[in-house]
C-alpha cells in the first residue's frame, strides 16, 4: 500500500480477510485499496461492512461520502457528511464537504452556511476561503468577497485561485490596474488560462495599455483558443492604435465567429471604423445588420448619419432620422430634429 501497489496489497489483504472476516482494520484497508483503484462498488461494499460493525466509524462515513461525490451522487454524499457532523460538530472538514455537496444539489444558502461554519472552525483553510470568495462573487456580494479574499491572500499570497478571484472582484469594481496586477502575478507563477488572459487583455485595453492588450489577445489567437470576443477586443485595440486594416480584419473575424448576443455590437463597431475610413456603403450595410441583431435606437441614428453622408438623395437619411426620433431616445434628439428640418429644406429646394 505504501508503494501504491494496491492490486498486490489487495491480494494479501483478501487472504487476511478470509481468516478474520470481522477485522475492521482489514475491511478498511481492502475498501481503501479498491477506492484507490477506482473500484467504487467494491469499496462501498467493504465500507458498508465496516459500518455494520461500527455505525459511527468516521473513516468509513467520510470515505463513502468521497465515493458518492466522485460518482456525482451528491444526495448520498450529503447523508454521509450529515452523520459525520452529528458525530463531531467541531470538525471543519465535515462542514466543508457538506458545503460542496449542498452546492452541487443547488442548495445555495445551506451551502454558504456550511462553508461559513467550516471557516469559523478553521480560518487557515485556504480552500474554504476560495470557495467562499467564489460564492460571494457569484452573488455579487463584493464587500464580503473582498474581505475573505484579503484574508486568504495574507495567508497565501501566491495562491493562483485566489489571485484569479481577486481579478474577478476588481473587474466587477472596474479597477482594471488591479485586475492586470492579479492576473499577471498568477501567470508569472506558471499558469496560463485562456479565460483570464482574455480578461487581462481587456483590462489593459481599459487602461489604454494597448500594446500589452494586443500582446495578450494575440497570444490567445496564436493558441487557437480565440472566440468572437477575442477578435472584437483586438478590433477595438487596433482601432485605438489607428491600425485600421487590422481593426477591420478582426471585427470581420468576430462577425464570422459570432454566435453571441454581442453580434449587434460587433456589426456597429465595424461600421464605425468603416465610416472613419469613408467606406460609407459598407458601413450602411453593417449598421443595418447591427439593427437586425439588436434594434437599438442608437443604431438607427448612426444609420441615418451614414446615409446622410453617402447618398445624394436624402430620403433614406430622412427616413432613419424619423425612425430614430420615434424611438424617444434622447441622446441625439436635438441633432436629429435640426437635421430633419435641413433635409426637408434640401429636398424641397431640389424639386424646384
Amino acid at each position: 500500500m505504501n508503494a501504491f501497489q494496491f492490486d498486490k496489497a489487495l491480494n494479501l489483504l483478501s487472504e487476511c480477510h478470509i481468516h478474520d472476516q470481522e477485522n475492521m482494520n482489514f475491511l478498511l484497508k481492502i475498501a481503501y485499496c479498491n477506492f484507490q483503484m477506482g473500484r467504487y462498488p467494491d469499496a462501498k461494499l467493504f465500507y458498508q461492512k465496516v459500518l455494520k460493525l461500527d455505525s459511527l466509524n468516521t473513516n468509513a462515513l467520510s470515505s463513502l461520502g468521497s465515493i458518492y461525490e466522485r460518482i456525482n451522487n451528491y444526495q448520498e454524499a450529503e447523508k454521509q457528511y450529515a452523520q459525520l457532523i452529528v458525530i463531531d460538530s467541531t470538525n471543519s472538514y465535515y462542514f466543508k464537504r457538506m458545503g460542496y455537496a449542498a452546492l452541487r444539489l443547488n442548495k445555495t444558502l445551506p451551502g454558504i452556511a456550511y462553508f461559513i461554519r467550516a471557516h469559523e472552525l478553521n480560518e487557515g483553510d485556504v480552500e474554504i476561503i476560495d470557495q467562499l470568495s467564489d460564492i460571494y462573487l457569484a452573488l455579487n456580494e463584493l464587500e464580503y468577497a473582498e474581505r475573505v479574499l484579503q484574508k486568504g491572500l495574507n495567508i497565501d499570497p501566491n495562491n493562483i485561485k485566489l489571485l484569479y478571484n481577486q481579478a474577478r472582484l476588481f473587474q466587477k469594481q472596474k479597477d482594471y490596474p488591479t485586475v492586470a496586477y492579479a492576473i499577471e502575478k498568477a501567470m508569472s507563477l506558471g499558469d496560463t488560462s485562456d479565460y483570464y488572459q482574455m480578461m487581462l487583455g481587456v483590462a489593459y485595453l481599459r487602461i489604454d495599455s494597448l500594446d500589452n492588450s494586443v500582446f495578450h489577445l494575440e497570444r490567445i489567437v496564436a493558441r487557437g483558443k480565440d472566440s468572437d470576443r477575442t477578435h472584437h477586443y483586438l478590433g477595438l485595440a487596433y482601432k485605438e492604435l489607428e491600425e485600421m486594416d487590422k481593426s477591420i480584419a478582426h471585427f470581420e473575424k468576430a462577425i464570422e465567429k459570432g454566435i453571441s448576443e454581442q453580434m449587434g455590437t460587433y456589426q456597429s463597431d465595424l461600421a464605425s471604423i468603416l465610416v472613419s475610413e469613408n467606406k460609407y456603403k459598407a458601413a450602411i450595410r453593417h449598421y443595418k445588420k447591427a439593427y437586425e441583431y439588436e434594434p437599438k435606437a442608437e443604431y438607427l441614428f448612426h444609420l441615418a448619419r451614414t446615409c446622410d453622408l453617402y447618398y445624394k438623395d436624402k430620403k433614406p437619411a430622412l427616413k432613419y432620422y424619423d425612425q430614430y426620433l420615434a424611438s424617444n431616445d434622447k441622446k441625439f434628439q436635438e441633432y436629429s430634429t435640426q437635421r430633419i428640418k435641413q433635409l426637408k429644406e434640401i429636398i424641397h429646394l431640389s424639386k424646384r
